[in-house]
């Protein structure tokens, strides 16, 4: 479990979030929500070790995070950040660092990128790369920031297949989502903050009871009879 207590970041005098407080259970998915500018970034970084001059605390099972030590820190948590460095190596020559990765890229047809140098894939293509680095860690919390940004939908899918993964697991994964509709596909928690506070956090059908799409979204919700007779809530 990772609980956060009444959080508030100041970046060069500007408060960015103001007391935050909520509770991330093992093994479930988290959207987190919010217009540009909301500060999800900002919480995904606290929560990974980011900014260790917050006030509040951060605790991963009762351990606060800045009383980790960085051996420890990278053993809880992990973040693939919305911006993926632009590095001049091969694909192969960063599998020496993350060697367990090899079996995600090959999960994922992509071992015919092992070749490839990162400056000359597509940035859907580093984002499948640098998630298959991120799964060959095993840490508690994997904070993912706008992942799906740009990706195709094959790639949004695998990358979807893979949070579930983590989730039968018993990990948290914490990811910010700009599609809501994406979003309620994956997720079993939502988190919406505006304009750096948290103005919601719980269920699916709490979101939709309370019209939290509409209040902060400008948006209205419906549901999408599949083909197969499956239901999809859908925002529009």
């Amino acid at each position: 479990m990772v609980r956060v207590e009444h959080l508030t970041i100041k970046i060069r005098g500007q408060e960015i979030l103001s007391d935050i407080s909520l509770c991330l259970e093992d093994g479930k998915i988290y959207a987190l929500l919010g217009e540009n500018g909301s500060g999800k970034t900002t919480l995904l970084r606290a929560l990974t070790s980011y900014y260790p001059d917050y006030s509040g605390s951060i605790d991963f099972d009762g351990r606060e995070l800045r009383s980790l030590k960085r051996k420890e820190k990278e053993m809880v948590h992990a973040i693939l950040p919305q911006s993926i460095p632009i590095l001049d190596s091969s694909v192969s020559a960063l599998l020496s660092m993350y060697p367990e990765a090899l079996k995600h890229l090959e999960k994922y047809g992509l071992l015919s990128l092992l070749e490839r140098r990162i400056n000359t894939l597509s940035g859907g293509e580093r984002e499948m790369v640098f998630l298959s680095f991120l799964l060959s860690r095993r840490v508690k919390l994997y904070a993912l920031d706008e992942v799906e940004a740009n990706l195709g939908m094959r790639y949004k899918r695998r990358c979807e297949e893979a949070m579930l993964s983590l989730k039968g697991d018993g990990r948290i994964v914490f990811s910010s989502f700009h599609d809501l509709s994406r979003a309620f596909l994956i997720a079993d928690e939502a988190i919406v903050l505006e304009k750096g506070r948290l103005v919601f956090a719980g269920s699916k059908g709490e979101f939709i009871s309370r019209n939290i799409a509409q209040r902060y979204f400008d948006s209205s919700v419906g549901v999408l009879n599949e083909l197969s007779g499956k239901e999809r809530i859908v925002f529009f």
